[in-house]
């Protein structure tokens, strides 16, 4: 196997120091993780594919892993333009771009990727879903408010229940400006402009995403003209994580057709 050199570099983009990693030689992928994330998520990814041929490009995104909260709240536009100056300022060029959840939300708005598109259980379709999870957190947070003091320390706890079960404790957890992104971030539906991605695009699924449901894969792969479905059996949300021999594999066969 080829020894790689993984490196943290930081760079100023207006105003905002952003952190990243960069491993390897050969064809340049920029990653955009996910919400609550960062590059550190991706370590697995990065020794599977940059001995390999590949350069691998991550930055922690404003507000999360090293690199610190925009001064206001962003929207999905404004990281995209974002991410679109990262690719500038590093002078990555004819750079692949993978994005994970809401990753692969600012990769919808993005005007500088010259290679290939690869959406990693993207959360793209904000439609409104009421989950049996979210059920029971409305229900929790209801009840919990009139039968206990929300000055208690019970209340909090209970509190901090209600947004585990709803599967939102990244928004419990996040400080107030990224409470604010969270927000604008989840209201935004993007599938719209879907149809728009003129990239050859690969669509990665997990057979099990309780976040992003396995519906919104066969969506993209409809709107998508020139895109390609793998789904992941047995996957849920994380395939990086809990599968990333196989989302390895699939990511360096596609990259190298």
């Amino acid at each position: 196997m080829t020894i790689y050199e993984l490196k943290e570099k930081k760079v100023n983009i207006n105003g905002i120091d952003v952190f990243y990693k960069i491993a390897g030689e050969g064809k340049p992928l920029l990653i955009l993780h996910g919400w609550g994330a960062g590059s550190f998520s991706w370590m697995r990814i990065i020794e599977a594919l940059a001995p390999n041929g590949f350069q691998l490009i991550i930055p922690d995104l404003p507000g999360f892993g090293k690199t610190s909260p925009p001064e206001n709240a962003w929207d999905v536009g404004d990281y995209s333009n974002f991410v679109d100056k990262f690719i500038e300022e590093v002078g990555i060029k004819d750079a692949s771009v993978l994005g994970h959840s809401f990753g692969g939300a600012i990769i919808m708005k993005m005007r500088n990727i010259h290679g290939k598109i690869i959406f990693c259980d993207a959360a793209i379709i904000r439609k409104e879903r009421l989950s049996i999870r979210q059920r029971i957190s409305r229900f929790l947070s209801t009840v919990g408010g009139k039968i206990i003091s929300k000055n208690s320390f019970a209340y909090k706890f209970f509190e901090k229940a209600a947004y585990f079960i709803s599967g939102t404790y990244d928004y419990y957890s996040a400080n107030p400006i990224m409470k604010d992104v969270f927000k604008k971030v989840v209201e935004e539906d993007l599938s719209s402009i879907a149809s728009e991605i003129k990239n050859p695009c690969l669509i990665i699924w997990g057979e099990k995403d309780k976040v992003t449901p396995i519906e919104d894969a066969y969506f993209l792969n409809t709107k998508i003209a020139n895109s390609e479905l793998k789904i992941i059996k047995g996957c849920g949300h994380n395939p990086h994580k809990t599968n990333f021999e196989e989302l390895s594999e699939i990511i360096i066969n596609y990259l190298n057709k």
